[in-house]
């Protein structure tokens, strides 16, 4: 019991029920960010113990092995296989299996999309004077649509002005006199 006369497991339930934000397990605040994106450095981390784990495993059961019986040495690969390789592939089907399928938007973030788009213009500004730029623009132009298509619902129409901005110059640099088509 807590202060609050409630037994611990309500007050958890309580808050966790009152909180708007949504409550991540362990793996989900070790794996992601809070903007859902991959924390590389610590997976990088963890794939690196996950193999110091296992080779220290590896060199455990062959120790075994020349001391002991083979029966020995079994037992310690099935251990081996139950306690590190099991969870470590259910780690991996988790964050495989995290995305919805269904989900047809990039989900980008606003911050995402804005230096997506503005890297593609200020490619596009660049592009407009070399001598290739009709083909150069035109492939801007193109990822700036697939932006378009795929960004989320606020941030469709900073995206679509983008790709007409980079269409239109595409256009502009087509109908140049003696520029190649």
């Amino acid at each position: 019991m807590w202060r609050s006369g409630r037994p611990w497991y309500r007050q958890i339930v309580t808050a966790t029920a009152s909180s708007s934000t949504p409550r991540r397990g362990l793996v989900g605040r070790f794996v992601y960010d809070r903007d859902g994106r991959l924390h590389t450095v610590r997976l990088l981390g963890g794939v690196v113990a996950a193999i110091a784990l296992i080779s220290f495993a590896t060199f455990a059961g062959l120790l075994m092995a020349g001391a002991g019986s083979p029966a020995s040495l079994a037992v310690w690969v099935l251990a081996g296989f139950i306690l590190v390789k099991v969870p470590l592939l259910a780690v991996l089907w988790w964050i495989l299996l995290r995305r919805d399928p269904e989900q047809r938007s990039a989900d980008w973030s606003t911050d995402e999309a804005t230096e997506i788009l503005d890297y593609l213009e200020a490619q596009a500004a660049e592009a407009a004077g070399r001598p290739d730029a009709a083909a150069r623009l035109a492939y801007f132009a193109k990822e700036a649509w697939f932006v378009a298509d795929n960004a989320a619902d606020r941030d469709k129409a900073s995206a679509v002005a983008v790709a007409v901005r980079i269409q239109a110059m595409a256009s502009e640099v087509t109908a140049r006199p003696g520029s190649p088509r």
